[in-house]
This record gives C-alpha cells, structure tokens and sequence, in this order.
C-alpha cells in the first residue's frame, strides 16, 4: 500500500475517533450538598465512576443553599463543563439556574430531587423518593394496627424530598381512618433539635402511637426521646437505610425503614452523562428503588452511609 494511502486511512481514523468521542475526556460538573453522609457516599460513587470511565467530575458543594448553587453554576458555565449533574437545593429557585445552563447549551441531569417546571434537561436519575415513601408510611401504619395518633418529622422544608414524603404519607393515610397525624414538626436537619422537639411532643400527645421521620438519623433521635421517656411503644420508621439505622432495626429500636443508595445515585449521573455525550439517546427516567427494612430482613442489608 502506497505512503499516502496509509496517512490518509489514519486521518480518517483519528477523525472517526473524535466525532465519536471516544478519545476525549469528558468534563462533567457535579452540583450538590455534602452536609450529610448520605451526600457524602454520592459523591464518592460519581468520582469513582468518573475514573471507571476516565471523565473528570468537578464537585460542587452547596450547602443547602441554593442562592450559592446558582452561583456555582455559573461557574461551571464558565468553565464549560460537558455536562452539568445538579440536586437542586429547591424545586423552584433552581429553575433560573438550570435555565442558564439551557441557554449555556450544557446538557442537564437531574439528580435525586425533583426540579419545578420551566426549564429543560436530559433525564431524572435518583432515588425513587415517593414511592420509597411510601414503603416507610405502610411500614409504620401497620406496626401501629391501623389506627392512632402519629407526628411527621420532617426537614428542609420546600426540597423535592420533603415534599414528596408528606405527599406520601398523606396518599396511603386516606385507606386508614383511623390513622391521624397530630402534628408536623420541621427540625432543620439538626439531630439534637429532633430530640427536644420529640420530647416536646411526647408530653403533648401523650398516646402517640407512631413517628414518621424523613431520615433515619432524625427516626433515631426520636427514638432516643422516647427511650428516655419511658415509651418504647411507639412505633418508628425513618428513610434512608443507614448502617446505624440498620443496626437500630436489629434490636427493634425503631421499626424500620426504606433503603437509599446514594453511591448509585452518583453513578448513576455520571454513567448517564458519558453514554449521552457519546450520542446515545436516553430515557427520561431512571430511578433507582428503595425496599423496605424491618427486623425481619435487616440481616440483609448493609448502609452505605
């Protein structure tokens, strides 16, 4: 074969190459919190999918703030990331952002919380919030018999997660009549404000049957009143599946809980960014279930975070 001809068939092949794909390092922005080791074990997953599949991922914390999450988006912006992976700190403040990546041209995958109408991105990836919701409500309403008195502990009030647990709790309580919620308390995400708020409730509503908590952490600390209070009657389930949480199923100090895992979650995204910019068309959905734990299963599981 001639010189010419074999310099030729490598210029196609190297051109071949780029518009796949293949050969460049994808630059994938990571927008988050990490002020709970739930997130924590988030972002380890997406660094080390990053590294699986050679795509540098930029973290961003933010802290539960999401004046700073559009801040730091723009920042990604400025940096022209390939793809922007984003747990909106709010459902509706974060529109602006995600709106600016739009306009920015910089594709959008929504991680584990859900983001408001108005703005566009590529597929939702993440824990199915609700419906792992809903198997902590049914686990708790029928540790309780059906009926009785239960209080909601919940945090952050206005994230796609607090909003899709109160919705579940409310959606699987209307089959049961007899089953009240006497109060919604917020704790601010704080454990120690979890307790004093449970106290409080105890000496409130002295025949509460049951506790609905929107996290294991905040599930233990009530549990933690409750113990000091004399009433290990009281049925509680959390969300999460925390190896601490786990480990308080297995000696029956709250009744159970549904199973997150967040190291998925972050690979998840990344995955998703890479098959998308290699030209793969994606699905709009891809949610990632959480079972239910109780005693009876608990030896089965072990928490990621």
């Amino acid at each position: 074969m001639a010189i010419g001809a074999v310099v030729l068939i490598a210029i196609a092949s190297v051109i071949g190459c780029s518009k796949r794909g293949d050969n460049k390092r994808h630059n994938i922005g990571f927008c988050m919190t990490l002020d709970h080791p739930y997130w924590q074990n988030m972002r380890l997953g997406a660094i080390a999918e990053g590294k699986k599949l050679g795509a540098e991922v930029t973290i961003m914390n933010a802290k539960e703030d999401p004046v700073l999450q559009i801040q730091q988006i723009q920042q990604l912006i400025a940096k022209q990331v390939d793809v922007a992976c984003v747990v909106p700190m709010k459902k509706e403040p974060l529109v602006s952002g995600i709106q600016a990546l739009n306009r920015a041209n910089i594709p959008v995958i929504i991680v584990n919380r859900e983001i408001s109408k108005g703005c566009d991105y590529v597929c939702y990836t993440g824990t199915d919030t609700y419906t792992g919701a809903v198997t902590s409500a049914k686990i708790l309403v029928e540790a309780i018999g059906g009926k009785g008195g239960i209080v909601e502990l919940h945090q952050h009030l206005g994230t796609g997660p607090e909003i899709a647990r109160s919705k579940a709790l409310r959606d699987v309580i209307k089959d049961y009549r007899d089953v009240k919620v006497l109060a919604r308390v917020p704790h601010k995400g704080d454990r120690g404000t979890a307790v004093k708020e449970m106290q409080t409730l105890l000496g409130k509503f002295p025949k509460l049957k049951g506790v609905y908590a929107h996290g294991d952490n905040f599930a233990i600390a009530a549990a933690d009143a409750c113990i000091q209070a004399g009433r290990r009657d009281i049925a509680i389930v959390g969300m999460g599946g925390s190896q601490e949480a786990i480990e308080a199923i297995k000696i029956g100090k709250i009744t159970g809980t549904s199973f997150q895992q967040p190291e998925l979650e972050g690979r998840s995204a990344i995955r998703l960014s890479v098959r998308y910019l290699k030209g793969e068309k994606l699905k709009k959905e891809y949610l990632i279930p959480c079972p239910a734990i109780t005693r009876e299963n608990a030896h089965k599981f072990k928490g990621q975070f």
